[in-house]
């Protein structure tokens, strides 16, 4: 299997001549593959641990040149970037629409609800509701023991149980305008923005409305998503050796967990 086969599969032939992000990015695309890496973000620490391991493919969720086009900028960061890139053996592909809105499940959402482990039913793409309620507090903290989150930052009741949540990973386009009028309790997200929708948040609950706020940050509200998709490749492709790697939370803390 080569690699524009492999990322054909998993994007869905239907949908390769649709305009998307999910392009071939650096390498050639019908390399054979023998071994793919699966990440988040291609950092220069991925990039150089997916040449030591012998990748044949790496497919990362985000861009690699900070622009959501991959557009190189013009500075010494993105330059350096791509010298790397450039010295990378193996082929880079970007899988970030079609994971969240191709075939079956937002592959993404998926593997947060995974990683938390509650009873209860997924829509397959952003309403999670659980089988018995649960108070955002605790949920929080199940998101930092399960899915890495170091600080899970609360606004809104956090001691309000709840029973139908919603997600908003990554960025989410920066709004969560629909849980402000649909009918689940907490919202999940990754980031916001704290002077429009996280300050939405506090009002409505000091209106005594039943709406509350979980922020994780964007990477490790996604990661999971990514790390789910190479066990799944594993699973599909046992021919194929498979294997996640990790970039970490890009921030570090005065008291790290």
């Amino acid at each position: 299997m080569t690699a524009k086969e492999l990322m054909t599969a998993l994007i869905g032939a239907e949908n390769t001549e649709k305009p998307t992000v999910d392009t071939c990015k650096h390498g050639d695309p019908d390399r054979l593959l023998k071994k793919v890496g699966v990440c988040l973000t291609a950092t220069p620490d991925v990039l150089r641990a997916c040449e030591a391991w012998g990748a044949d493919l790496l497919i990362t969720h985000e861009c690699t040149y900070y622009d959501h086009h991959d557009v190189p900028r013009e500075d010494p960061i993105t330059k350096r970037k791509q010298e790397l890139v450039e010295s990378c053996s193996f082929t880079i592909w970007r899988f970030h629409d079609f994971i969240h809105h191709g075939i079956g499940n937002d592959g993404i959402h998926d593997g947060l609800i995974e990683k938390l482990a509650l009873p209860g039913t997924f829509d397959g793409h952003r309403y999670f509701t659980l089988e018995t309620p649960v108070t955002p507090r605790e949920i929080a903290k199940l998101l930092e023991e399960r899915a890495g989150a170091t600080h899970a930052r609360i606004t809104g009741l956090p001691d309000e149980p709840v029973k139908k949540i919603s997600l908003y990973l990554g960025a989410c386009g920066m709004q969560i305008d629909a849980f402000c009028s649909d009918d689940s309790e907490l919202a999940i997200a990754g980031e916001q923005c704290e002077w429009r929708n996280v300050e939405q948040m506090r009002d409505a609950a000091q209106f005594g409305m039943r709406k509350t706020l979980i922020l994780i940050g964007h990477g490790v509200s996604e990661a999971p998503g990514m790390e789910q998709l190479a066990r799944k490749l594993s699973e599909t492709y046992p021919e194929i050796e498979s294997r996640f790697f990790d970039c970490g939370d890009i921030y570090s803390y005065v008291e790290q967990k």
